[in-house]
Protein backbone atom coordinates (compact mmCIF):
# COMPACT_ATOMS: atom_id res chain seq x y z
CA UNK A 1 0.00 0.00 0.00
CA UNK A 2 1.14 3.50 -0.84
CA UNK A 3 1.26 6.38 1.88
CA UNK A 4 2.09 10.15 1.99
CA UNK A 5 5.01 11.44 4.44
CA UNK A 6 2.15 13.67 4.90
CA UNK A 7 -1.39 13.36 6.54
CA UNK A 8 -3.42 16.36 5.46
CA UNK A 9 -5.32 15.62 9.24
CA UNK A 10 -2.20 15.90 11.00
CA UNK A 11 -1.10 19.05 9.29
CA UNK A 12 -4.32 20.54 9.77
CA UNK A 13 -4.31 20.27 13.59
CA UNK A 14 -0.65 21.44 13.56
CA UNK A 15 -1.71 24.57 11.61
CA UNK A 16 -4.68 25.19 13.83
CA UNK A 17 -2.03 24.98 16.99
CA UNK A 18 0.10 27.18 15.58
CA UNK A 19 -2.99 29.90 14.99
CA UNK A 20 -4.16 29.24 18.43
CA UNK A 21 -0.26 30.25 19.79
CA UNK A 22 -0.20 32.93 17.20
CA UNK A 23 -3.49 34.05 18.93
CA UNK A 24 -2.52 34.04 22.63
CA UNK A 25 1.04 35.95 21.53
CA UNK A 26 -0.88 38.67 19.75
CA UNK A 27 -3.31 39.19 22.35
CA UNK A 28 -0.78 39.88 25.21
CA UNK A 29 1.06 42.08 22.72
CA UNK A 30 -1.31 44.02 22.30
CA UNK A 31 -2.64 44.59 26.13
CA UNK A 32 1.13 45.28 26.97
CA UNK A 33 0.70 48.10 24.62
CA UNK A 34 -2.15 49.13 25.77
CA UNK A 35 -0.79 49.41 29.09
CA UNK A 36 2.42 51.06 28.06
CA UNK A 37 0.03 53.75 25.90
CA UNK A 38 -2.24 54.52 29.78
CA UNK A 39 1.69 55.34 31.38
CA UNK A 40 2.28 59.16 30.02
CA UNK A 41 -0.91 59.90 31.43
CA UNK A 42 0.60 60.19 34.99
CA UNK A 43 3.82 61.72 33.75
CA UNK A 44 5.44 63.33 30.67
CA UNK A 45 8.96 62.45 32.49
CA UNK A 46 11.45 62.36 29.27
CA UNK A 47 13.05 59.36 31.11
CA UNK A 48 9.66 57.45 31.25
CA UNK A 49 8.93 58.38 27.93
CA UNK A 50 12.42 56.85 26.78
CA UNK A 51 11.50 53.43 28.97
CA UNK A 52 8.41 52.98 26.98
CA UNK A 53 9.81 53.73 23.77
CA UNK A 54 12.28 50.81 24.25
CA UNK A 55 9.29 48.45 25.35
CA UNK A 56 7.53 48.99 22.40
CA UNK A 57 10.82 48.17 20.55
CA UNK A 58 11.21 44.93 22.50
CA UNK A 59 7.86 44.18 21.77
CA UNK A 60 7.86 44.34 17.96
CA UNK A 61 9.97 41.06 18.40
CA UNK A 62 6.99 39.65 19.66
CA UNK A 63 4.78 41.02 17.09
CA UNK A 64 7.22 39.70 14.23
CA UNK A 65 7.29 36.23 15.87
CA UNK A 66 3.34 36.17 15.45
CA UNK A 67 3.61 36.88 12.00
CA UNK A 68 5.46 34.37 11.27
CA UNK A 69 4.44 31.66 13.29
CA UNK A 70 0.55 32.67 11.67
CA UNK A 71 2.75 32.42 8.13
CA UNK A 72 3.81 29.27 8.78
CA UNK A 73 0.32 28.01 9.97
CA UNK A 74 -0.64 28.88 6.35
CA UNK A 75 1.53 27.34 4.87
CA UNK A 76 0.72 24.19 6.35
CA UNK A 77 -2.76 24.85 5.57
CA UNK A 78 -2.45 25.53 1.69
CA UNK A 79 -0.09 21.89 1.90
CA UNK A 80 -3.10 20.61 3.82
CA UNK A 81 -5.22 20.81 0.75
CA UNK A 82 -3.33 19.55 -1.44
CA UNK A 83 -2.35 16.87 0.61
CA UNK A 84 -5.94 16.15 0.66
CA UNK A 85 -6.15 15.94 -3.14
CA UNK A 86 -2.98 13.41 -3.56
CA UNK A 87 -4.94 11.20 -0.73
CA UNK A 88 -7.97 11.45 -2.44
CA UNK A 89 -6.25 10.27 -5.90
CA UNK A 90 -4.29 7.90 -4.28
CA UNK A 91 -7.14 6.26 -2.82
CA UNK A 92 -8.99 6.06 -5.99
CA UNK A 93 -5.69 4.75 -7.87
CA UNK A 94 -5.17 2.06 -5.55
CA UNK A 95 -8.63 0.52 -6.20
CA UNK A 96 -7.57 0.30 -9.73
CA UNK A 97 -3.77 -0.99 -9.51
CA UNK A 98 -5.20 -4.73 -9.95
CA UNK A 99 -6.82 -3.65 -13.29
CA UNK A 100 -4.37 -1.42 -14.96
CA UNK A 101 -0.42 -1.90 -14.73
CA UNK A 102 -0.67 1.89 -15.54
CA UNK A 103 -2.11 2.88 -11.93
CA UNK A 104 1.03 1.17 -10.33
CA UNK A 105 3.04 4.11 -12.62
CA UNK A 106 0.24 6.47 -11.18
CA UNK A 107 1.12 5.36 -7.61
CA UNK A 108 4.25 6.05 -7.62
CA UNK A 109 4.06 9.81 -9.13
CA UNK A 110 1.37 10.85 -6.68
CA UNK A 111 4.45 9.15 -4.07
CA UNK A 112 6.69 11.97 -5.32
CA UNK A 113 4.37 14.70 -5.43
CA UNK A 114 4.05 14.03 -2.04
CA UNK A 115 7.63 13.58 -1.06
CA UNK A 116 8.05 17.11 -3.00
CA UNK A 117 5.15 19.02 -1.10
CA UNK A 118 6.83 17.97 2.16
CA UNK A 119 10.26 19.36 0.70
CA UNK A 120 8.80 22.22 -0.32
CA UNK A 121 6.64 23.00 2.95
CA UNK A 122 9.97 22.67 5.07
CA UNK A 123 11.57 24.59 3.14
CA UNK A 124 8.98 27.54 3.30
CA UNK A 125 8.73 26.85 7.19
CA UNK A 126 12.69 27.43 7.24
CA UNK A 127 12.71 30.65 5.23
CA UNK A 128 10.35 31.88 8.07
CA UNK A 129 12.12 30.75 11.22
CA UNK A 130 15.29 32.04 10.01
CA UNK A 131 14.44 34.61 7.56
CA UNK A 132 17.56 33.21 5.53
CA UNK A 133 16.76 33.11 2.21
CA UNK A 134 16.33 29.72 0.40
CA UNK A 135 19.03 28.97 -2.52
CA UNK A 136 17.48 28.08 -5.93
CA UNK A 137 17.07 24.48 -6.61
CA UNK A 138 19.13 23.65 -9.86
CA UNK A 139 21.56 21.00 -9.21
CA UNK A 140 21.37 17.20 -7.78
CA UNK A 141 22.75 18.59 -4.48
CA UNK A 142 20.48 21.11 -3.78
CA UNK A 143 17.38 18.63 -3.30
CA UNK A 144 19.44 16.86 -0.42
CA UNK A 145 18.24 13.05 -0.01
CA UNK A 146 15.01 13.93 -1.43
CA UNK A 147 14.28 10.76 -3.86
CA UNK A 148 14.72 11.22 -7.32
CA UNK A 149 10.74 10.70 -8.53
CA UNK A 150 10.27 13.86 -6.50
CA UNK A 151 12.74 15.71 -7.98
CA UNK A 152 11.58 14.75 -11.18
CA UNK A 153 8.03 16.23 -10.15
CA UNK A 154 9.61 19.74 -9.17
CA UNK A 155 12.02 19.72 -12.45
CA UNK A 156 9.52 18.93 -14.68
CA UNK A 157 6.58 21.33 -13.39
CA UNK A 158 10.16 24.47 -14.02
CA UNK A 159 11.27 22.99 -17.65
CA UNK A 160 10.68 25.10 -20.56
CA UNK A 161 8.22 23.35 -23.31
CA UNK A 162 10.77 21.78 -24.94
CA UNK A 163 12.34 19.74 -22.18
CA UNK A 164 8.37 18.78 -21.27
CA UNK A 165 7.58 17.42 -24.31
CA UNK A 166 11.22 15.20 -24.21
CA UNK A 167 9.89 13.98 -21.56
CA UNK A 168 6.82 13.29 -23.09
CA UNK A 169 8.36 11.29 -25.71
CA UNK A 170 10.37 9.48 -23.30
CA UNK A 171 8.29 8.53 -19.98
CA UNK A 172 10.85 6.25 -19.17
CA UNK A 173 13.56 9.20 -18.14
CA UNK A 174 13.89 10.91 -14.72
CA UNK A 175 15.06 14.43 -14.71
CA UNK A 176 17.81 15.04 -12.31
CA UNK A 177 18.78 18.45 -13.40
CA UNK A 178 17.83 21.53 -15.79
CA UNK A 179 19.65 24.43 -16.61
CA UNK A 180 20.71 27.15 -19.03
CA UNK A 181 21.65 24.71 -22.29
CA UNK A 182 22.40 21.80 -19.72
CA UNK A 183 20.25 18.68 -19.28
CA UNK A 184 21.01 15.66 -16.72
CA UNK A 185 18.63 13.03 -16.88
CA UNK A 186 18.32 8.90 -15.75
CA UNK A 187 16.56 5.69 -16.77
CA UNK A 188 16.60 3.32 -14.20
CA UNK A 189 15.96 4.50 -10.25
CA UNK A 190 19.19 5.87 -9.56
CA UNK A 191 17.79 5.44 -5.60
CA UNK A 192 17.66 1.54 -5.48
CA UNK A 193 20.36 0.65 -8.52
CA UNK A 194 23.59 -1.49 -6.99
CA UNK A 195 25.30 0.20 -9.72
CA UNK A 196 25.28 4.05 -11.05
CA UNK A 197 26.58 5.07 -14.55
CA UNK A 198 27.02 8.27 -16.07
CA UNK A 199 27.37 8.68 -19.20
CA UNK A 200 29.29 12.00 -20.61
CA UNK A 201 28.74 13.14 -24.53
CA UNK A 202 31.13 14.97 -27.03
CA UNK A 203 30.77 17.27 -29.35
CA UNK A 204 27.31 18.70 -30.34
CA UNK A 205 25.38 16.89 -27.24
CA UNK A 206 23.96 20.18 -26.19
CA UNK A 207 21.94 20.69 -28.84
CA UNK A 208 18.58 19.69 -28.32
CA UNK A 209 18.39 18.09 -31.93
CA UNK A 210 21.25 15.26 -30.04
CA UNK A 211 19.47 14.45 -27.11
CA UNK A 212 17.66 11.90 -28.21
CA UNK A 213 20.47 10.09 -29.90
CA UNK A 214 22.33 10.00 -26.49
CA UNK A 215 19.21 8.94 -24.72
CA UNK A 216 19.00 6.63 -26.91
CA UNK A 217 22.60 5.54 -26.12
CA UNK A 218 21.81 5.26 -22.29
CA UNK A 219 18.73 3.42 -22.76
CA UNK A 220 21.19 0.38 -24.35
CA UNK A 221 23.40 0.96 -21.58
CA UNK A 222 20.29 0.51 -18.98
CA UNK A 223 18.99 -2.29 -20.72
CA UNK A 224 22.52 -4.40 -21.08
CA UNK A 225 23.97 -3.69 -17.97
CA UNK A 226 20.69 -3.50 -15.50
CA UNK A 227 22.43 -0.11 -14.22
CA UNK A 228 20.80 3.48 -13.66
CA UNK A 229 21.92 5.18 -16.53
CA UNK A 230 22.76 9.11 -16.85
CA UNK A 231 22.59 11.35 -19.52
CA UNK A 232 24.86 13.73 -18.41
CA UNK A 233 24.40 17.15 -20.10
CA UNK A 234 26.06 19.44 -17.72
CA UNK A 235 28.39 21.16 -19.56
CA UNK A 236 28.04 23.35 -22.77
CA UNK A 237 29.89 20.97 -25.05
CA UNK A 238 31.66 22.18 -28.20
CA UNK A 239 28.89 22.78 -30.93
CA UNK A 240 31.45 21.29 -33.89
CA UNK A 241 34.76 19.20 -34.12
CA UNK A 242 37.05 22.63 -34.46
CA UNK A 243 35.85 24.08 -31.30
CA UNK A 244 36.57 20.64 -29.72
CA UNK A 245 40.71 21.07 -29.87
CA UNK A 246 40.16 23.51 -26.74
CA UNK A 247 39.93 21.77 -23.59
CA UNK A 248 38.47 24.69 -21.80
CA UNK A 249 34.83 23.40 -21.46
CA UNK A 250 36.32 19.83 -20.63
CA UNK A 251 38.17 21.77 -17.75
CA UNK A 252 35.49 23.84 -17.09
CA UNK A 253 32.33 21.11 -17.08
CA UNK A 254 34.87 18.60 -15.64
CA UNK A 255 34.00 20.68 -12.11
CA UNK A 256 30.26 19.99 -12.12
CA UNK A 257 30.61 16.24 -13.34
CA UNK A 258 32.44 15.90 -10.11
CA UNK A 259 30.14 17.58 -8.12
CA UNK A 260 27.49 15.43 -9.57
CA UNK A 261 28.95 12.39 -8.88
CA UNK A 262 29.83 13.14 -5.35
CA UNK A 263 26.36 14.16 -5.22
CA UNK A 264 25.51 10.17 -6.11
CA UNK A 265 28.33 9.37 -3.66
CA UNK A 266 26.57 11.14 -0.68
CA UNK A 267 22.95 10.04 -1.47
CA UNK A 268 23.79 6.11 -1.75
CA UNK A 269 27.46 5.67 -0.34
CA UNK A 270 27.42 2.00 -0.91
CA UNK A 271 26.95 2.27 -4.88
CA UNK A 272 29.10 1.35 -7.71
CA UNK A 273 29.19 4.79 -10.17
CA UNK A 274 30.93 4.00 -13.39
CA UNK A 275 31.31 7.28 -15.53
CA UNK A 276 31.12 6.46 -19.46
CA UNK A 277 33.20 8.78 -21.11
CA UNK A 278 32.43 9.10 -24.86
CA UNK A 279 34.55 10.83 -27.51
CA UNK A 280 35.30 14.53 -26.35
CA UNK A 281 33.55 13.82 -22.88
CA UNK A 282 36.63 11.88 -22.28
CA UNK A 283 38.11 15.03 -21.85
CA UNK A 284 36.01 16.03 -19.16
CA UNK A 285 35.65 12.74 -17.47
CA UNK A 286 39.50 12.52 -17.81
CA UNK A 287 39.74 15.80 -16.08
CA UNK A 288 37.01 15.12 -13.60
CA UNK A 289 38.38 11.78 -12.25
CA UNK A 290 41.77 13.46 -12.37
CA UNK A 291 43.65 11.68 -9.28
CA UNK A 292 45.07 15.09 -8.38
CA UNK A 293 41.61 16.20 -7.65
CA UNK A 294 39.63 13.55 -7.12
CA UNK A 295 41.18 11.86 -4.89
CA UNK A 296 38.92 11.67 -2.06
CA UNK A 297 36.35 11.87 -4.22
CA UNK A 298 34.42 8.54 -4.20
CA UNK A 299 32.33 9.54 -7.27
CA UNK A 300 34.65 7.93 -9.88
CA UNK A 301 34.76 3.73 -9.07
CA UNK A 302 35.77 3.17 -12.86
CA UNK A 303 36.56 5.43 -15.77
CA UNK A 304 35.75 4.06 -19.26
CA UNK A 305 37.04 6.11 -22.00
CA UNK A 306 35.18 5.42 -25.60
CA UNK A 307 36.51 6.40 -28.93
CA UNK A 308 38.58 9.05 -27.26
CA UNK A 309 41.17 11.78 -28.25
CA UNK A 310 42.31 11.39 -24.84
CA UNK A 311 41.79 12.34 -21.22
CA UNK A 312 43.43 15.41 -20.74
CA UNK A 313 45.92 13.18 -18.27
CA UNK A 314 49.00 11.74 -19.39
CA UNK A 315 48.22 8.07 -17.91
CA UNK A 316 46.11 6.22 -16.21
CA UNK A 317 47.07 6.22 -12.98
CA UNK A 318 46.73 10.26 -13.04
CA UNK A 319 42.93 9.13 -13.09
CA UNK A 320 41.16 7.85 -9.76
CA UNK A 321 39.44 4.48 -10.04
CA UNK A 322 39.49 1.73 -12.29
CA UNK A 323 39.96 3.12 -16.16
CA UNK A 324 39.53 1.36 -19.42
CA UNK A 325 39.45 2.47 -22.83
CA UNK A 326 38.39 1.29 -26.59
CA UNK A 327 39.13 3.02 -29.82
CA UNK A 328 38.20 1.12 -32.80
CA UNK A 329 40.04 0.14 -35.51
CA UNK A 330 37.49 2.12 -37.74
CA UNK A 331 37.12 5.15 -35.24
CA UNK A 332 38.86 7.65 -37.31
CA UNK A 333 39.34 9.58 -33.92
CA UNK A 334 42.62 7.47 -33.22
CA UNK A 335 44.17 9.82 -35.19
CA UNK A 336 43.76 12.70 -32.87
CA UNK A 337 46.20 10.92 -30.18
CA UNK A 338 49.39 8.65 -30.48
CA UNK A 339 51.36 6.80 -27.79
CA UNK A 340 53.32 9.43 -26.98
CA UNK A 341 50.83 12.55 -26.83
CA UNK A 342 48.12 14.25 -28.39
CA UNK A 343 45.59 18.01 -28.30
CA UNK A 344 43.96 15.80 -25.12
CA UNK A 345 46.64 13.94 -23.88
CA UNK A 346 48.37 11.10 -25.08
CA UNK A 347 45.95 7.99 -26.94
CA UNK A 348 44.00 6.25 -23.82
CA UNK A 349 43.93 2.56 -25.89
CA UNK A 350 47.44 2.66 -26.35
CA UNK A 351 49.70 0.69 -23.94
CA UNK A 352 51.81 3.25 -22.23
CA UNK A 353 48.45 4.86 -21.39
CA UNK A 354 48.04 1.93 -18.55
CA UNK A 355 44.20 1.51 -19.41
CA UNK A 356 42.81 -1.77 -19.37
CA UNK A 357 42.18 -2.10 -23.25
CA UNK A 358 39.44 -3.62 -25.35
CA UNK A 359 39.51 -4.35 -28.89
CA UNK A 360 37.53 -3.39 -31.35
CA UNK A 361 36.65 -2.84 -34.42
CA UNK A 362 33.81 -0.37 -34.38
CA UNK A 363 33.41 2.69 -36.32
CA UNK A 364 33.21 6.18 -34.02
CA UNK A 365 29.23 6.18 -34.06
CA UNK A 366 29.04 1.99 -33.71
CA UNK A 367 30.00 0.89 -30.25
CA UNK A 368 26.87 1.17 -28.93
CA UNK A 369 25.84 -1.54 -30.76
CA UNK A 370 28.45 -3.67 -30.46
CA UNK A 371 27.67 -6.57 -28.36
CA UNK A 372 31.05 -7.44 -27.16
CA UNK A 373 31.39 -4.00 -26.60
CA UNK A 374 28.18 -3.82 -23.81
CA UNK A 375 29.30 -7.30 -22.14
CA UNK A 376 32.43 -5.90 -21.34
CA UNK A 377 30.75 -2.37 -19.64
CA UNK A 378 28.13 -5.01 -17.88
CA UNK A 379 31.08 -6.93 -16.51
CA UNK A 380 32.65 -3.23 -15.25
CA UNK A 381 29.74 -2.76 -13.71
CA UNK A 382 29.00 -5.53 -11.69
CA UNK A 383 32.38 -5.79 -9.98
Amino acid sequence: MTTLNLRSTELEALADALLAIAATLDNQSISRTTAWNTLPTFTDASSLLLSITQLHRHNAVLTDTVHRISSAARVLSSTATTVRVLESYLATVERATDQSPMATAVLHQIAGLGDLLDFMCAREIAALCTQIATPPLRELKDFGDLPATAIHEFNLMNAPPHIQGFVADNPDITLLEIGDGTLVTAIGDIDAADTVATLVAGVGSSDPAQWQGNLDRVRTLHQSTGAAAVMWLGYTAPASIPLAVSDRTAVTGSQDLRAFQETLAHRQPEQRRVVVGYSYGSVVVGNGASASTATSTPGFDAVVLVGSPGAGVGHASDIAGEVYAVTGSRDPIGLAATDFGGIHGADPSSARFGATVWESTAGHSDYWEDPTFLDRLAEVMKR
